[in-house]
C-alpha cells in the first residue's frame, strides 16, 4: 500500500486527466458508446447458468438484496434490512450471521461483508464496527472505528476498508473525502490513504447501494470508488494498486455530451467492475439505467438497456461473486402475486462467463 507515493500519483492524474478529455498519460482507453446494442442474451455470453431459488420460511424472507457472497458453498446474502442470512448451495435456508444489538460481538446493521476464503473468515461492517467471524460462523474479535464503515475487501490477503467522510466544511464549501484503511490480521491499522478529496459548494453525499469498489483478478486488484454527486469532471478512470502504489489503469471514453446545458453530468458512473476477463460498468445516462461489458478477450464491447437478457427476456444486471474465475451473481424477483401472502424470496442466478 501506498502514502505519499499514491498521493502524489493521484493528484497529477487527477489535475490533468481526471475530466472528459483524452488522458495524457497513455493509459488504455475503451468507447463507451451512446447508442446501445442489439439484445444480448446470458447464453450469448456465459458457459453456464445456475439459477438457485432462496428458500422463503419463518425467519429467512429477504427484503432487497445488496450483496451476495460465495463461502464454503454456501451463499451469505446481505439486504436492506440489515442483516446476513445464510443460504446452501440448493436454496436452503440456514440460519443468520451473528447477532444484532450495540453490545460487544453483536452490530446494529451491516453494511457491508466479505470473507477470506483461505482463512476461512468473513468480516462484516456494521456501522462503525468491523466483526469477525470463523468458517463455522461463530464470532471471533472485533474493533471499533469512529467513522462509519462502508466497504471490506481482501486484498493480498490484508483487510482493506473504505470510509467516506462527508460534508466536513472546509474554504469554498464542503469535503467529502474516500479513504482507505490498510489491517492486519490482528485488525491493527498498518496503512491509510486519503484516495479522494472533492470539494462540493454545498454539503451534499449520494452513495449507490450495490457498492463493488475493489476487484481481484488474476492479473492483480483494482479499484474505482464513484462520485455521485454534482461536479465538473467525469470519474471515468479504473486504477490498480501495483508496486505499492494505486495508479491509473484504463479510462472508459463516454461518448459526450457529459454535461447538460446547464452544466449538470448527464453521466453517473456506479461501478466499474474488473474480472479476469471481462470490464463491466454499472452508470445511467440522463438518469436511465444502462449496463456496459467488455471482454477483454475478444476487445468488444456491449451497451445495453439496464442489463443482460435472462432466459425470459427480463433484463439482468451481473455483480462480483468471483472474479478471479469470470464468475457473477445476478438476482431473479419472483413475479407478484398477492397482497394478502408474504412473497416467495428471489432467485439467484449464478452466471460463469465465457
Amino acid at each position: 500500500m501506498s502514502k505519499l507515493k499514491c498521493l502524489l500519483v493521484l493528484s497529477i492524474f487527477v489535475l490533468f486527466t481526471g475530466c472528459s478529455q483524452p488522458p495524457e498519460s497513455g493509459i488504455n482507453s475503451i468507447e463507451v458508446p451512446r447508442t446501445i446494442d442489439s439484445d444480448i442474451h446470458l447464453s450469448d455470453i456465459a458457459e453456464s447458468v445456475n439459477l438457485v431459488q432462496m428458500e422463503t420460511n419463518n425467519g429467512s424472507y429477504l427484503t432487497a438484496i445488496l450483496d451476495v457472497k460465495l463461502f464454503n458453498g454456501n451463499l451469505l446474502i446481505l439486504d436492506t434490512s440489515g442483516s446476513v442470512r445464510i443460504f446452501d448451495s440448493k436454496g436452503n435456508f440456514i440460519g443468520k450471521l451473528g447477532v444484532r444489538g450495540e453490545g460487544p460481538g453483536e452490530y446494529s446493521s451491516a453494511y457491508s461483508i466479505e470473507t477470506d476464503q483461505e482463512l476461512g473468515l468473513i468480516y462484516l461492517g456494521g456501522v462503525r464496527k468491523l466483526l469477525v467471524y470463523d468458517k463455522n460462523y461463530e464470532f471471533l474479535k472485533e474493533k471499533k472505528f469512529s467513522d462509519f464503515l462502508h466497504y471490506i475487501k481482501i486484498v493480498d490477503q490484508k483487510p482493506i476498508l473504505i470510509f467516506g467522510r462527508d460534508w466536513i466544511p472546509v474554504e469554498g464549501g464542503y469535503s467529502n473525502q474516500t479513504i482507505l484503511f490498510e489491517l492486519n490480521r490482528e485488525l491493527d491499522i498498518t496503512d491509510s490513504i486519503l484516495f479522494r478529496n472533492t470539494i462540493l459548494k454545498k454539503a451534499n453525499g449520494i452513495r449507490y447501494t450495490s457498492k463493488h469498489f475493489l476487484s481481484n483478478t488474476i492479473d492483480g486488484s483494482f479499484l474505482y470508488a464513484p462520485v455521485l454527486t454534482q461536479e465538473n469532471i467525469l470519474r471515468d478512470t479504473l486504477y490498480k494498486f501495483e508496486g505499492g502504489s494505486i495508479i491509473p489503469f484504463v479510462k472508459l471514453d463516454f461518448e459526450e455530451p457529459h454535461f447538460d446545458e446547464n452544466g449538470n453530468k448527464g453521466v453517473d458512473i456506479y461501478n466499474i467492475m474488473h474480472s479476469s476477463s471481462y470490464i463491466i460498468c454499472e452508470y445511467a445516462r440522463n438518469k436511465d439505467k444502462k449496463f456496459f461489458i467488455y471482454s477483454k478477450k475478444e476487445s468488444q464491447g456491449y451497451n445495453l438497456e439496464v442489463g443482460v437478457l435472462d432466459e425470459d427476456d427480463q433484463p439482468v444486471v451481473l455483480r462480483p461473486l468471483d472474479l478471479k474465475n469470470d464468475i457473477f451473481y445476478y438476482i431473479k424477483e419472483g413475479e407478484f402475486q398477492n397482497t394478502g401472502i408474504e412473497e416467495l424470496n428471489p432467485a439467484i442466478g449464478i452466471v460463469e462467463l465465457k
